[in-house]
């Protein structure tokens, strides 16, 4: 088995067991179990179930620097927009499972140090990175406008992550991409193609 294939087995099996029993209430062994590997295999990549924990944020961490390394400049800014909120929401769609469970490891007091500071870094570098992306676009305000742009979009990622059962995050994407534009001062004067 390849280690990077062994280390994502353990990712997916922890996450399995953190949501459906708590993390408090797994076990390195359980996880083993889960992920068909051996228990020296948790022990080459990390010292406990803690550091694990930390492992899965930093592993979600790189994929949304990758996701945020999409907003790119382009000739036409709608374009950006447009791409980096279609790898948003399929970012949202495949990780979550973990981002559900994220929230709710962020509300235990006893985890706060784990979790919290691993996902205020991940905030902190998205918002460098979108307010980079709306100066070098000459957006007014741009820290300002990354900070609301991010802000509809933790609140689009709460609602679909754990206030609705049934969120319509794809039938959304028009009305949040519109939102996006509207926010940057980018007047849709009807030759503005918002692609689903």
């Amino acid at each position: 088995m390849r280690p990077q294939k062994g280390k994502q087995k353990l990712f997916d099996a922890a996450i399995i067991l953190f949501e459906s029993q708590g993390y408090f209430a797994t076990s390195i062994e359980q996880i083993t179990a889960k992920a068909s590997v051996s228990k020296g295999l948790v022990y080459h990549y990390f010292k406990s179930k803690e550091e694990l924990l930390e492992g899965l944020i930093v592993d979600t961490t790189h994929k949304m620097e990758s996701i945020a390394g999409t907003l790119t400049p382009s000739p036409l800014i709608e374009e950006s927009l447009s791409h980096f909120i279609d790898n948003y929401l399929h970012y949202l769609e495949s990780e979550k499972r973990f981002l559900k469970l994220q929230l709710t490891l962020m509300l235990m007091p006893e985890l706060k140090d784990v979790v919290r500071e691993p996902a205020k870094q991940r905030a902190d570098l998205l918002l460098k990175m979108t307010t980079d992306w709306f100066t070098q676009a000459c957006i007014i305000q741009p820290e300002n406008k990354a900070r609301l742009f991010l802000a509809m979009l933790d609140g689009i990622a709460l609602h679909y992550l754990s206030i609705y059962d049934q969120y319509p995050l794809t039938s959304m994407k028009t009305q949040i991409k519109q939102a996006a534009y509207a926010l940057c001062s980018i007047q849709n004067s009807g030759n503005i193609n918002v692609r689903n």
